[in-house]
């Protein structure tokens, strides 16, 4: 007679996966070596997510005992005070240390990590592994979001399909986790960011949790074959910790090792018999404290990065992990445990959540308010550039190309008409606009320049090459491109410069492929390449204002990465050099050989080199044009003649 299934009850293994997943997440944040894949904890936190909110709401819905509205206000008992709490203690925190033009970046993360969009922030804002994400305070918070999002639809989904006909619930599990696990690792080539931050690529995960509870509720499983089970998922998940890197195409197929080890984990795992290494006292109590954990450890170590511009030394860590403790213990048992118990829930709980929900929502909205309502504020260091000196000089470094051709614009008005001979086409990332600024610097105020923009490709997000060609299927974007093509035989293009920042990203094969393109129907276009210029950690504008100099925008301490081709894969880099007539190196033309001290951060008349980390002020990029043409007078002349001739 086979066992009955069984129902879900408190499984010790369970808080200790929590405890390795958490350990990894915080120790890949403290930058231990020997954790270089420890991101992955987050994902076996959505494994036991799907397993634990699976099996709550199935054993509810066999005894007749579910509702919407108490599942709905169980999941924001469980999670909203405690994001509250640490939203607002950041928030305050960083007043004092977070530099003007930052605060609006964490004002904004703010609100939506309480409204649960954190995760959707994020992805429009710049990947995980970009350097300016080590600067945001709430980033972690992401993970958050994908979980609430979850928890909104997944009730809806196991009602509709435990209500069909029997059997029916688990063909939709199986189909779910197949279709989201297939386009999770078909789009992580494409968009790897958006398969990282989005619910759609991830739900696969709370799915495979979802089939582990299926399986484990069977109970067939021997002492031996449990253990065996227990040990082969515990060494999948320690090995993609230690084993991944931020080099790793993630999550595609490599997420399938850590979910699944988390998968037989809980899987093997036993009301009376838990395994020695997840079972004992400090596994445990170490799982009960995860959430808190993992809400406070990130925040502590942003902060120190914006106070101290550096990345924590061994003694300093030390310090921060103290503090995360006592964090972790105070909002787990002044907050967390407040609002929630394992296994039962206050009466009339939710008049104490909503009085909590309303305080802290005020208390974070006055201090997001007053500060925005004095943005030159800071109250540790003296301000050099406010927050409006940094978006004017934001806002005029798109001054020129707002009033120049765009490819698309060909022939359509008087400013933008189809030039018959030696027009300059520019293409790139968000640095187009720079090569533009510097090259119409170069040919000076009183020249005619038919220079033509294709408009930054980092609008299209979904670049790919088909037929020898580029398509997008976003309509604008495709637009341009067609644009493009039409304009090989309707203009005879001089020059085409390339302009973009290392690492060229996911568009690296469609640029390189128009590049090709345009060598191969116009072989007398002249290809130019212009290089980056020194990238930063910090904004520039932040560094300004610390250290009251542009110079600190050239410190070794602060710079992020070279600029150049030094770091591209080798084909790529044959491929451009075998189409390139001339690189326009910023570095070699303006910093001599000493790097990057000797590097100019403003120029004669004192505008900065940058307010972000690596685009160039309008003022630098026209000053970085005129040394252009004083030291490469024949490459200018050559420009110049075409463009007025």
């Amino acid at each position: 007679m086979p066992k009955a299934r069984r129902r879900l009850v408190y499984l010790t293994d369970i808080d200790g996966l929590r405890a390795l997943a958490v350990l990894a997440v915080v120790l890949f944040h403290l930058q231990i070596p020997a954790f270089t894949g420890g991101f992955v904890g987050v994902d076996i936190f959505f494994v036991i997510s799907g397993f634990l909110i699976s099996g709550l709401i199935r054993d509810q819905i066999n005894t007749d005992s579910f509702h919407f509205s108490a599942f709905y206000l169980r999941r924001v008992n469980r999670l909203l005070p405690a994001v509250l709490a640490t939203v607002v203690m950041t928030t305050i925190v960083a007043s004092f240390v977070v530099q003007p033009d930052a605060f609006g970046a964490l004002a904004l993360s703010a609100a939506a990590g309480v409204l649960s969009a954190a995760n959707i922030l994020f992805y429009f804002e710049s990947g995980y592994w970009d350097a300016s994400a080590e600067l945001k305070p709430l980033l972690h918070l992401w993970s958050l979001g994908v979980e609430e999002q979850f928890y909104l639809l997944w009730p809806a989904f196991i009602v509709f399909l435990t209500t069909a006909r029997p059997g029916v619930y688990r063909s939709g599990l199986v189909a779910i986790f197949l279709m989201s696990l297939a386009i999770c690792i078909g789009y992580t080539r494409i968009d790897s960011t958006a398969s990282f931050y989005l619910l759609p690529f991830r739900i696969w995960q709370f799915a495979l949790g979802a089939i582990a509870l299926e399986i484990w509720r069977n109970d067939f499983l021997t002492e031996f074959s449990r253990q065996v089970l227990r040990s082969f998922g515990l060494a999948l998940c320690g090995i993609s910790m230690v084993a991944f890197s931020e080099d790793t195409l993630f999550p595609g197929w490599p997420a399938l090792i850590p979910s699944t080890g988390a998968a037989l984990v809980l899987i093997s795992a036993h009301e009376t018999s838990g395994s020695i290494w997840l079972s004992n006292a400090l596994a445990r109590k170490l799982g009960q404290l995860s959430y808190s954990l993992y809400l406070v450890h990130w925040p502590p170590i942003v902060l120190y990065r914006h106070y101290s511009l550096t990345d924590p030394t061994p003694g300093v860590t030390v310090g921060l992990v103290a503090i995360m403790l006592v964090l972790t213990l105070l909002l787990h048992y002044g907050i967390e445990q407040k609002f929630y118990r394992r296994g039962h829930y206050a009466n009339k709980s939710w008049r104490g959540l909503a009085g909590y929900t309303l305080g802290s929502s005020m208390l974070l909205a006055v201090l997001l308010f007053g500060i925005s309502q004095n943005p030159d504020r800071f109250i540790s260091r003296e301000v050099l550039l406010s927050a409006e000196v940094i978006q004017g000089y934001q806002s005029r470094r798109f001054d020129l190309t707002r009033k120049g051709c765009r490819i698309d614009q060909l022939g359509a008005s008087e400013r933008c008409p189809i030039p018959e001979t030696g027009a300059v086409l520019f293409l790139g990332n968000s640095h187009e606009v720079d090569g533009y600024n510097m090259v119409a610097g170069a040919l000076g105020k009183s020249s005619h320049r038919p220079l033509v923009l294709f408009g930054s490709t980092n609008g299209c997000r979904d670049l790919s090459v088909e037929r020898n060609w580029i398509h997008s299927e976003e309509p604008a974007c495709q637009l341009r491109i067609s644009a493009l093509r039409n304009s090989l035989e309707l203009v005879e293009w001089h020059t085409v410069i390339y302009s973009a920042r290392r690492p060229y990203g996911g568009n690296k094969e469609a640029l390189i492929t128009i590049l090709e393109t345009i060598h191969g129907q116009q072989p007398d276009a002249q290809i130019v390449v212009i290089e980056d210029y020194l990238s930063t950690r910090r904004t520039c504008a932040s560094l300004i204002n610390e250290f009251e100099s542009t110079k600190a925008c050239a410190k070794p301490l602060h710079i992020a990465g070279l600029p150049g081709f030094i770091e591209e894969p080798a084909p790529f880099k044959e491929r451009v050099a075998a189409i390139t007539d001339s690189k326009l190196d910023k570095v070699a033309l303006l910093c001599g050989e000493s790097l990057p001290e000797s590097c100019p951060t403003q120029t004669p008349l004192g505008h900065p080199m940058a307010m972000d980390e690596h685009h160039l002020t309008l003022e630098f990029a026209q000053w970085a044009g005129e040394q252009l043409a004083e030291k490469n007078p024949i490459w200018l002349q050559a420009l110049r003649y075409s463009a007025e001739n």
